[in-house]
């Protein structure tokens, strides 16, 4: 046991003499305390193969995000910047719309020119068919088929009246009418006739019939001609206006073999739609401009080497595109120009960052993810057709070829839950990239950490930080880390206390930021979350928790837990009783019979019981009745950081020998009654100090704590400033006999050879006790 001395507990912190302050540093360029991660990522990026995707694993805080983006940052400066990707009109299959890849830049390109394309082509096409000279050739063409129907009409009636009857031909179609002395026959004459010339006549009507549709097939042939004669000198008048126009795109795009087939099926296309030039209703430039619409899918002209998306928020369209529609007459219309594109696409070639979380909670996500790594493309599909919400008739884009690095940031539990429950996980994701928590504190880390603070103060046009605020940053990241030989790698937090104190220094006038501006706002980010912790401070104030500071009790020990929040961990003292007489039914935990007892803390109780039996049973045996109980504790208990404080309670009770309650004490014990580290160590005895300052210091109080836990001792100024006066203290102890001693005042007393402890010491009244309460059982069974 060894009391401790104020300049052992103190956090020294000693600067490079170069740093003044904030003016005197260079800002650092690397990133700190994470070697191990910077590893997984360079063997991740390296290895192209399938499958090789990473996972980055670590707290939030630790700067995973960050590192993450200016690590990809360098990476992607020397990589080759991948192409652009569009998609056109296909004019096979207008419902699968073409994708085409194009060099970085060429896209962008492309769809200007083609924009200007259509609109001088649409234009000298229409001018083509008002000139004068097409308006003479479809002049010639008309005349000459008017005169050759005219002709074949004059034919047909000269045939029909060799046979005695008349053609006439109106809007409603062809009448063939009888002739008698040459003028038409009346129903009254033919009726007046003999049946063989009624005869006669029919026959011979119906050879007429058979003449008249042989000419009307003849007409319909002749008609069909000079249609293909109108379209013939459509297509040559359309063709001259667009052929250079055409040679001309086909040139400038000539590296893309796909370009320049779809240019030519464009050309192609056009010919055979020239009628909407001559369409009332369709407008031509509207027709053929959305027709031949440059989709601009992936666009990486702005992009100087590899692409690098961040998503943190990855529903189903942010990530995999989608399709719009437009509502047109009361129906859902789309066509290629509509198809969007997500993350993914924008990514293709490149690096895509993903939040684990996100990807994980929002429907389909993730599924979809893992279906395209695996197919190594993606077919884009709307989340409504892919889960058959919506059957109407949709796009189907050609599919796009993925080469994408992905890099998810997670937690712990993620990376764990996904290991354990998705097989697909690991085949897809085969690099880990684990982010420490802490690192090692040494001069090189101190002057690290100094660069670290200059950069985020000029990232963020913080005020300039002198030396001593800059030495208050460094024991906060030593605090954060809860050891005095660690700094903390919670990045996020370390800036938001620099963001914090800069403002402060700047509402107090200050030129710079002092050591006070970085203590002022590092108590008001505790502040604002200590709600809860006011709450009990406020308890403790009205003695609704009993727990005292002083005197001593019997079976009574100052016990301390702490209470984690979702931003905050503060110590509680607790108090803990133990009660004993003569019996057999051994050592009752309460909290566990109350069903408040966690699995560890069980674990706890039968190491006691082991202690005890391995230390004062060699005799006789134990022959007790037993209760230990944590007062005012209604919700569960689990650790094991009471069981020194459990022990020394039911010995105190066994011996009638009074603890001290200026004293509080946390540590575990092993069966052979050393004493083990413990979790939470500075949160326990900030908060048996605050109730202390509460009741009122009076150089008495302290608190014990494991030897093994000194290096977890990284206290507030306040509380070292308190044992530098003596008015409050702390002791390490290495077994449950040194606690013993401080608690109680006694010797704990070593066995002699025989096994017995010398009179007046702590463990000869816990023996002697044990003895009467054997023999009091001896006589209740005789």
């Amino acid at each position: 046991m060894r009391k401790l001395n104020w300049r052992e507990i103190d956090l020294k912190v000693t600067l490079p003499r170069k740093v003044k302050s904030t003016k005197s540093i260079d800002g650092l360029e690397e990133f700190i305390g994470q070697e191990r991660a910077i590893k997984a990522l360079e063997t991740g990026l390296k290895i192209k193969a399938r499958g090789y995707n990473i996972f980055v694993s670590g707290s939030t805080n630790t700067g995973r995000r960050t590192f993450v983006s200016r690590y990809l940052k360098k990476k992607a400066e020397g990589g080759e910047t991948p192409g652009d990707w569009i998609y056109v009109y296909n004019f096979d299959d207008p419902r699968s719309p073409n994708s085409i890849p194009l060099k970085a830049g060429m896209g962008k390109s492309f769809q200007k020119e083609m924009g200007e394309f259509v609109e001088i082509t649409i234009n000298a096409i229409s001018e083509s068919f008002q000139s004068e000279d097409y308006q003479q050739k479809v002049s010639a063409i008309q005349s000459e088929q008017a005169e050759n129907r005219s002709s074949l009409l004059k034919e047909l009636i000269e045939k029909a009246r060799e046979k005695d009857f008349t053609v006439q031909i109106n809007q409603t179609g062809v009448a063939t009418i009888p002739l008698w002395n040459g003028k038409p026959l009346t129903q009254e004459i033919y009726e007046a006739l003999p049946e063989e010339y009624q005869k006669t006549i029919s026959k011979k009507g119906e050879e007429v019939r058979e003449l008249v549709n042989s000419y009307i097939l003849r007409m319909s042939k002749m008609e069909k001609e000079y249609g293909e004669k109108f379209k013939e000198l459509n297509r040559d008048v359309a063709s001259f206006a667009l052929e250079g126009h055409i040679k001309e795109m086909k040139d400038k795009f000539s590296e893309s073999k796909e370009v320049t087939e779809f240019i030519d099926n464009l050309r192609g296309d056009l010919l055979d739609n020239l009628g909407v030039f001559f369409s009332q209703e369709t407008d031509a430039k509207s027709f053929f401009g959305k027709r031949y619409a440059i989709n601009l899918f992936v666009d990486n002209s702005g992009i100087k080497g590899k692409p690098i998306v961040e998503v943190t928020n990855a529903n189903y369209s942010s990530l995999f595109g989608r399709i719009e529609y437009l509502a047109r007459m009361g129906m859902l219309d789309t066509d290629h120009s509509m198809i969007r594109s997500g993350a993914i696409h924008r990514s293709n070639g490149g690096y895509l960052v993903l939040d684990a979380k996100s990807v994980l909670s929002e429907p389909y996500v993730w599924q979809t993810l893992k279906q395209l790594l695996f197919s190594g493309s993606e077919v884009i599909e709307n989340l409504e057709h892919k889960i058959g919400l919506l059957s109407t008739v949709s796009l189907k884009p050609e599919p796009i070829p993925l080469d994408i690095k992905i890099i998810m940031i997670g937690e712990p539990w993620i990376y764990s839950m996904l290991s354990t429950m998705d097989t697909d996980f690991k085949k897809l994701f085969k690099i880990k990239a684990e982010f420490d928590w802490e690192m090692r504190f040494d001069g090189d880390t101190v002057g690290k950490l100094c660069g670290l603070i200059c950069s985020i103060a000029r990232e963020n046009s913080l005020m300039d930080f002198d030396r001593d605020a800059v030495k208050e940053v460094i024991k906060k990241a030593i605090i954060l880390s809860g050891n005095r030989k660690k700094v903390s790698t919670q990045f996020g937090a370390l800036k938001q206390l620099l963001l914090e104190s800069s403002a402060i220094a700047e509402i107090n006038g200050g030129d710079m930021v002092s050591a006070g501006d970085v203590t002022r706002a590092w108590e008001e980010m505790k502040t604002r979350v200590s709600l809860y912790q006011d709450k009990v401070k406020e308890m403790f104030a009205d003695s609704t928790l009993l727990v005292q500071t002083e005197g001593e009790l019997i079976g009574e020990i100052n016990g301390l837990t702490v209470v984690q929040t979702e931003d905050l961990s503060f110590g509680i003292p607790v108090k803990i009783t133990a009660k004993v007489g003569p019996g057999n039914s051994g050592i009752v935990d309460i909290q566990k019979e109350s069903e408040l007892s966690g699995n560890i803390h069980d674990k706890a109780g039968l190491t006691i019981q082991g202690y005890m039996n391995s230390k004062y049973a060699r005799e006789f045996p134990l022959s007790l009745n037993g209760s230990i109980s944590f007062e005012q504790v209604y919700s569960v208990v689990d650790g094991d950081s009471a069981s020194v404080a459990e022990t020394i309670a039911f010995l105190s009770a066994i011996a009638e020998v009074p603890i001290k309650q200026s004293i509080a004490v946390t540590g575990s014990i092993n069966q052979s009654g050393r004493i083990q580290p413990v979790g939470g160590v500075q949160f326990k005895v900030e908060g048996f100090y605050e109730l202390c300052k509460l009741k009122g210091l009076n150089g008495k109080q302290g608190v014990a704590i494991p030897e093994t836990n000194f290096d977890n001792l990284v206290l507030p100024d306040e509380i070292v400033q308190a044992i530098k006066s003596g008015r409050f203290n702390i002791w390490t102890v290495e077994t449950v006999d040194e606690a013993i001693e401080l608690l109680t005042g006694l010797k704990a007393g070593q066995p002699d050879g025989n096994g017995k402890y010398p009179e007046g010491t702590f463990n000869n009244l816990v023996m002697q006790r044990l003895e009467r309460f054997y023999e009091i059982s001896i006589q209740e069974k005789k």
